[in-house]
């Protein structure tokens, strides 16, 4: 019993892992032909979803991002200690830009769009809007789907790079404040400098747009594949809040472990 119940589980994963691959493959395959497989009023969708999921979010990832970078600066400073500024320059780069950073960006952006994303296009299979886009000739993919997975990764990459930027300089600030020896800003950023690397802009954009790219298609799916029934609409939020956030966790997981492993 319990090895047929494994046995289904792990085949209900390995089926789910490939609905999502291929909507995301499906997608990349329409925006590389270019603006000319877009609907005009797709960019539109794409421009509200830039909106609601980046510039919308920002006060609240901006206050994240302070609160966040104030206590791993504090953190940083107390643990390397006689050790010197290198080490506090090196702890900063590592949980602020490497790890945290594109994690909580990622968390803000699942429980803000990604579930309001599911909800929609359930909402939109429960009332049959559809079944009246393909009857008008519309390809549903081309105009729910694409867009909000284009706009979704680039309010993910430009939160994550506001919030590096917040955290970092928020960090300098609460180091005035508690240091015994504060740094100057122009030290403090040199220190940043010398620590940061093309690696970890390579990891910054590797946890900020692949995770986009799940977070999108997940809401997607799960709302696309809503029952046509009101009640399965929040559910189908809750289904993308936790899919998405056990997908970007074992990307993560996955890209921290090639870097310190490999």
């Amino acid at each position: 019993m319990l090895i047929a119940a494994t046995g289904r589980a792990t085949i209900a994963a390995g089926s789910y892992v490939l609905s999502v691959a291929t909507f995301i493959g499906y997608a990349l395959a329409r925006l590389r032909r270019g603006r000319s497989v877009v609907p005009r009023v797709a960019r539109e969708v794409v421009k509200r979803q830039i909106l609601f999921t980046g510039v919308e979010a920002l006060p609240f990832t901006a206050l994240i991002a302070l609160l966040t970078g104030g206590v791993v600066a504090l953190q940083s400073s107390l643990l390397s200690g006689a050790a010197g500024r290198d080490l506090l320059g090196t702890l900063l780069v590592t949980v602020l830009v490497r790890e945290l950073g594109p994690l909580i960006v990622a968390f803000i952006v699942i429980g803000r769009s990604g579930a309001a994303i599911a909800a929609e296009l359930a909402g939109m299979r429960v009332h049959r809007e559809i079944d009246s886009l393909e009857a008008m000739g519309i390809d549903p993919f081309d105009y729910l789907v694409v867009p909000r997975m284009a706009g979704v990764v680039m309010a993910l990459i430009g939160l994550s790079m506001a919030f590096v930027t917040m955290s970092l300089l928020s960090g300098w600030l609460f180091l005035q404040v508690v240091a015994a020896t504060p740094p100057a800003l122009t030290d403090y950023a040199a220190l940043l400098a010398v620590q940061l690397s093309g690696m970890d802009v390579a990891v910054l954009l590797a946890k900020t747009v692949v995770p986009g790219l799940l977070i999108a298609a997940i809401a997607c799916l799960e709302g696309l594949t809503a029952a046509s029934s009101s009640t399965d609409v929040p559910r189908a939020a809750t289904r993308s809040v936790v899919r998405s956030l056990s997908a970007v966790f074992v990307w993560d997981a996955g890209v921290s472990a090639l870097v310190y492993l490999g």
